[in-house]
């Protein structure tokens, strides 16, 4: 095998509630010699000099922070649209992916930014390790507010993250997939993204390891059966429909239903 220091440094893009737990596992079992373990606030990402030719799993990130911590092209233009503190943090990642043209490949993984928001609210409620103060916080203030209440209050605050991430990346050539495809066909879908990113893995280990991480067998129940205490919930798409009311709706169609169209999860606002 080659060195991982020849091989394409790999980043899997995404946003909260996209599977992005799920997708992690897949590539940590593909190559785990290879794999960056994830800190909170992506961490893992922006925090240190990042490594050729490494995994880089579930970093949160639209483009505009994502290419402040990765060269968006070669040469000394990336330093100057950068501050004097973040060319000093971000220096080496220049060095690196810049002047030393290291390759890398990259996906961005999304999913309905409706089914996104009820599976938020469930997890910060109920199941969602306490990782930090904002976790903590978030639950607190959640359990003093009905169901309505908390979705509408995770729809200001939270969900605009994500809403930004998955417009930010809408453009250009960057490889796009879809949660829903993933739950659709997780065979195909983890084929097309391990060809994309170059990761070499035969194609028996492959589907040993997507099954060994599908729904069924990570929760013990088949996709639909709920369960609000654990991570895996429900794994389907579609479910906001039985946790949206008419005042949700409304709202997130103002927020959001521009959004849910330029990405394809809706032809108009008449849903």
């Amino acid at each position: 095998m080659d060195h991982p220091f020849y091989e394409p440094t790999i980043f899997h893009v995404t946003h909260p509630k996209a599977g992005s737990q799920w997708v992690l596992q897949v590539l940590h079992e593909c190559a785990p010699e290879r794999y960056i373990q994830p800190l909170s606030q992506a961490g893992h990402f922006n925090q240190h000099p990042l490594q050729p030719g490494m995994i880089y799993p579930t970093v949160y990130q639209n483009r505009r922070d994502f290419y402040t911590v990765m060269p968006p092209w070669h040469g000394n233009h990336y330093l100057a649209f950068l501050s004097p503190r973040a060319v000093l943090k971000y220096y080496p990642n220049w060095v690196s992916f810049g002047l030393q043209q290291r390759p890398y490949k990259m996906f961005v993984v999304i999913r309905d930014l409706r089914d996104t928001l009820v599976s938020l609210y469930f997890s910060l409620k109920h199941s969602h390790p306490i990782l930090n103060e904002k976790i903590s916080a978030h639950r607190a203030h959640l359990m003093g507010l009905n169901q309505e209440e908390g979705m509408l209050y995770l729809m200001d605050d939270l969900l605009r993250k994500s809403s930004r991430i998955q417009t930010s990346w809408l453009k250009g050539k960057t490889l796009l997939v879809k949660y829903e495809d993933l739950i659709a066909d997780e065979s195909a879908s983890f084929q097309r993204i391990i060809e994309h990113c170059e990761i070499k893995v035969s194609s028996e280990l492959l589907q040993n390891i997507i099954q060994r991480n599908s729904f069924q067998a990570r929760s013990g129940r088949p996709r639909g059966t709920e369960d609000i205490w654990s991570h895996h919930r429900k794994g389907i798409s579609g479910d906001w429909k039985n946790y949206f009311s008419n005042h949700i709706k409304d709202k997130f169609k103002t927020m959001y239903g521009r959004v849910l169209i330029r990405t394809g999860y809706e032809n108009n606002f008449d849903w």
